[in-house]
């Protein structure tokens, strides 16, 4: 179904077309303009939950997490924020022993193995905890982006990327540095390391 809008407004002769809203504008020689407002596609969001039933779930307030989380913390962790590259305390950090857990829970997340340097200015994990992390993936706006967050809290973590070859999981986790907290010392008992994807 469409609906028409006109409207008085300078001469002006060319196409406008803006599909992500569902709007198509056409400008035409006369003084009038013409709206063809259509219903938007249906965005495709698929949300892949892979938590273990050991993963215990976090719930907390907005205000809460306020309270717990650093300005930066909960920009990134909440609101899906993402620190500037290279600036990460653990981009290029890379531990012989030890995991990273969330920053937001203590939930872990990543072993001290899977860290690799991917170059891209961010910490890179090549695989994690089974059931540890979550994913979001967005079809929308032509391409594919699969959002990774930690399973306990939904915490943001980054971004897996998919079929670059540069490790033998086939993916690369770029996670922010302030979303992880490195524990030096041994992983919880029963982890085990898997993609994500």
């Amino acid at each position: 179904m469409q609906s028409f809008i006109t409207c008085s407004a300078p001469i002006i002769s060319a196409p406008l077309r803006a599909p992500a809203l569902g709007v198509k504008a056409f400008f035409g020689s006369s003084s009038q303009r013409s709206f063809a407002i259509r219903k938007p596609a249906v965005l495709r969001r698929t949300l892949t939950t892979t938590r273990a039933e050991g993963v215990a779930r976090v719930e907390k307030s907005e205000s809460d997490w306020k309270k717990e989380l650093s300005d930066a913390e909960y920009y990134v962790l909440r609101q899906k924020g993402t620190e500037r590259p290279r600036t990460g305390e653990y981009d290029k950090f890379y531990p012989k022993k030890g995991f990273f857990a969330c920053a937001g829970c203590a939930n872990p997340l990543y072993s001290a193995q899977s860290k690799f340097d991917s170059g891209c200015g961010w910490p890179a994990f090549d695989k994690c905890y089974k059931g540890g992390v979550i994913i979001d993936v967005d079809n929308t706006l032509g391409m594919r982006r699969v959002e990774i967050m930690c399973a306990a809290c939904d915490g943001h973590l980054g971004h897996v990327f998919e079929g670059e070859r540069a490790t033998p999981t086939n993916e690369r986790h770029c996670v922010n540095s302030i979303s992880t907290k490195y524990v030096d010392a041994e992983p919880p008992a029963g982890l085990v390391e898997a993609k994500v994807v």
